[in-house]
């Protein structure tokens, strides 16, 4: 239901990346354009990999939703890779995160998760997948054509009126849980 993607950072002198995963508006006229928008310099997008894994991006440090600080949760703090190279390989297969967005050579890139059909592959049991080659984001297809109609947390916004929606559907004693919260149902 949400658009995942993995924002990483090359150390401009060891080239290794630090890694983190970032739940919703993965794509490139969400997070990448918050990217750009807000965290376009080494040190304000280093700034990012100190609390791990997020939930949403934020226009400053503070208004980002990372699980560990702002959820209470025992998450997994940036993931170290050698270099892009191991970092990609690693990536190979993983079909869940849509969009990742590295900081390199003092901007932002983005890579594309592409998937082809079986039935695109003649004599084939399987489908493939494959991440595109980085790219600048501000020169990405889908960043230029979508910045300035861009909604900020559109997806965080939907999810919360879903759980919104559903802690009074009459779900017994079920707590709901939602993006940025909880919901207990009411009697």
């Amino acid at each position: 239901m949400s658009t995942r993607s993995n924002i990483a950072i090359e150390d401009p002198k060891t080239k290794k990346v630090k890694v983190i995963y970032v739940h919703s508006d993965g794509y490139p006229y969400g997070v990448g354009k918050c990217l750009v928008d807000s965290y376009n310099h080494y040190d304000l997008a280093k700034q990012l990999f100190t609390e791990g894994d997020a939930s949403y991006l934020g226009d400053t440090f503070g208004e980002c939703s990372f699980y560990g600080r702002d959820w209470d949760r025992k998450e997994e703090k940036a993931r170290t890779y050698r270099d892009e190279w191991m970092y990609m390989h690693n990536m190979t297969g993983d079909f869940m995160i849509e969009y990742i967005y590295l900081f390199k050579d003092n901007r932002w890139h983005v890579s594309t998760s592409k998937y082809v059909p079986e039935s695109a592959l003649k004599n084939s049991y399987s489908s493939v997948s494959y991440w595109t080659k980085f790219e600048p984001v501000i020169m990405n297809k889908e960043y230029i054509k979508y910045k300035d109609k861009h909604e900020k947390h559109a997806e965080v916004k939907m999810i919360s009126q879903i759980g919104k929606a559903l802690s009074g559907a009459g779900f017994a004693d079920d707590d709901v849980v939602m993006q940025g919260g909880s919901a207990k149902k009411t009697n």
